[in-house]
């Protein structure tokens, strides 16, 4: 079969889109809307497209991307949470944890009226209360291989027994030797039903905002026994939304928790709205159309060839055919980039990685390829400049020059190009990264005559392949996990680079390592003073930035456009969804 043409893909996309928004329950304009303290109405079906596309899975052991984020941090929730402001507030604490002068121990007091989802899993389908045994269960499963864990990096060497653990587990495992008789993690303490304390090896400053994410969130054992592998297609947890409908390809629905714990402010119990509906079109033309004919409630992710059409550059304002709507935009916890595999040829030269970093035009990029919408072109490190203190000007990074970026790739062993093996960039179906990519081909092949062949693979199955050290060169993008520098210099924390060159790395995929950069930014996750701290980082990054394992590309800033009767919706830079708070005016317009 011949491939469809451009026009007839979108209107095949749109097509699909309208079908399955069409098809996720009823239209919800049937049901009885009430109104609440302070005006609010409850009610209503939120609809959103995700354009990186369906999820690897909502077990949070297994999330390690924001669009399954999103998603699964309205079904479970943890012991902290962020607010809109991303400041830390309890969520299943009572209130945040009593932290030892030592910075060693966290003393959690659980609430007593937080209650699992409804489930087949528990008898009589009733969720029963959570307690501090639930959340043990939960974190020690982020460190138990059995699970596939990705999430063991936030306990690694930091939580007491917790790397013992795990490597019991994988060499019995390995060895088809019975894992009973394991010690448990002894930093995980039940001290009683509402008591939950974890101790770590040191103090470690960052450790506290590893909490917030939803790789923590508590799970009910039964759940997990009952649905054993599928358990990733069928959450259960405590969260403001509960588990409805998973076709991967097509939709997700999540319903309101009737039985959830929290009240707003004005005293109303959350949340608000009735369901939860995301589709997963990967065309961002297609979403913005879906949006303007009212079928989403929120597009977010512009079509970059129409953005300058959408909104005025000099002002950020929308332009006047979109004007009756909502437009947030705020400077992103992201930025794009390429990533090496530095432990395979030909990347594992550390010349040909920085001839490519100067062979990239960043402000090209930024202005023409992506119509100004980027914050800025990432021409320091990977940190981007959102975080307060942090010395962004003090790391040096790349910025186009053609004539250094030959000279290295001479060095390299590569005059010209000639010789370097097929080059293959691996990337995943996101317009943004398709345009990027198709960029980077063209600055490669006329600045270094090297030959770029683009290649794309699912997200999930990228990322899989990514973190096994199947891929060479990839694209993707880092969204900060929480609001501090660490977040993003993990990439190339070394110390959480496998052993076994067969094993996942995750999160430095590009098994990079540095014994001075693993030192600064060791001294720097013990250092309370946040100034001298980073500094410690910038340091690091600097030093990172010389050996190019990874090739910054820019600096994202979010907009999205928000239909006129959506409240309660707000964007801060980690574009963290606190969809409990969102409801819908009885009134559009």
């Amino acid at each position: 079969m011949l491939p469809l043409s451009r026009s007839r893909r979108l209107s095949a996309a749109l097509l699909l889109l309208c079908s399955l928004i069409a098809g996720c329950g009823g239209s919800g304009e049937e049901e009885t809307r009430t109104t609440g303290q302070g005006g609010r109405v409850y009610g209503g079906v939120y609809r959103m497209n995700i354009l990186r596309g369906s999820p690897n899975g909502l077990d949070p052991v297994l999330i390690d991307s924001k669009h399954a984020e999103d998603i699964a941090s309205q079904v479970f929730d943890r012991l902290i949470d962020l607010d809109d402001s991303l400041h830390l507030v309890p969520m299943l604490a009572r209130t945040l944890p009593e932290i030892s002068d030592s910075g060693r121990t966290y003393t959690f007091h659980l609430r007593t009226d937080a209650l699992f989802h409804d489930d087949s899993c528990f008898p009589a389908g009733r969720g029963r209360r959570i307690t501090a045994e639930d959340v043990r269960y939960s974190l020690t499963r982020c460190c138990d291989p059995r699970t596939s864990t990705v999430a063991f990096w936030a306990f690694k060497e930091k939580v007491r027994g917790a790397s013992r653990y795990y490597q019991q587990i994988e060499e019995r495992t390995r060895a088809n030797r019975p894992v009973e008789g394991v010690e448990p993690i002894e930093g995980f303490t039940v001290v009683d039903d509402s008591t939950f304390r974890i101790e770590l090896q040191a103090p470690y400053t960052p450790f506290i905002y590893y909490l917030v994410n939803t790789i923590c969130g508590v799970v009910p054992h039964e759940a997990v026994e009952r649905y054993g592998r599928d358990f990733l297609r069928h959450p259960v947890g405590s969260g403001p939304f509960q588990f409805v409908e998973w076709n991967p390809q097509q939709h997700l629905i999540l319903r309101r928790n009737p039985a959830y714990w929290e009240r707003d402010a004005q005293g109303n119990r959350l949340p608000f709205l009735n369901e939860l509906r995301f589709t997963f079109v990967q065309d961002d033309k297609t979403q913005l159309q879906e949006f303007t004919v009212g079928n989403l409630e929120e597009s977010f992710g512009l079509p970059t060839e129409q953005f300058a059409g959408i909104i005025d550059p000099a002002t950020h304002a929308a332009r006047p055919a979109y004007a009756r709507y909502q437009v947030q935009q705020k400077p992103a916890m992201l930025t794009w980039f390429v990533d090496f595999n530095t432990t395979r040829p030909p990347f594992d030269n550390v010349l040909l990685r920085r001839a490519v970093s100067y062979a990239i035009d960043r402000n090209r990029l930024v202005r023409f390829t992506l119509q100004n919408s980027p914050a800025a072109p990432a021409e320091h490190g990977v940190i981007p400049p959102v975080f307060e203190g942090y010395p962004v000007d003090r790391v040096q990074g790349y910025r186009f020059n053609a004539d250094s970026a030959r000279a290295l790739l001479a060095q390299a062993g590569y005059p010209n190009g000639a010789g370097l093996p097929p080059i293959s960039l691996h990337i995943y179906p996101d317009p943004r990264l398709q345009q990027v990519a198709l960029a980077l081909q063209d600055m490669l092949k006329s600045t270094l005559n090297i030959s770029v062949q683009i290649k794309t693979l699912q997200t999930p199955q990228l990322l899989e392949q990514a973190e096994s050290g199947a891929l060479q060169f990839w694209g993707t993008r880092w969204y900060g996990d929480y609001p501090d520098p660490e977040t993003f210099l993990l990439l190339l924390n070394g110390a959480l680079v496998p052993s076994d060159p067969a094993a996942k790395s995750y999160p430095n995929s590009t098994r990079w390592r540095n014994h001075s950069y693993d030192s600064l930014l060791a001294l720097g996750t013990v250092t309370q003073d946040r100034a001298a701290q980073s500094a410690l980082y910038a340091q690091a990054e600097t030093i990172a930035m010389a050996e190019a394992p990874l090739v910054a590309l820019f600096y994202e800033m979010h907009y999205r456009l928000v239909q006129p009767q959506v409240r309660g919706l707000v964007l801060n830079a980690m574009a963290r969804y606190r969809m409990k708070e969102v409801w819908l005016a009885a009134e559009k317009g």
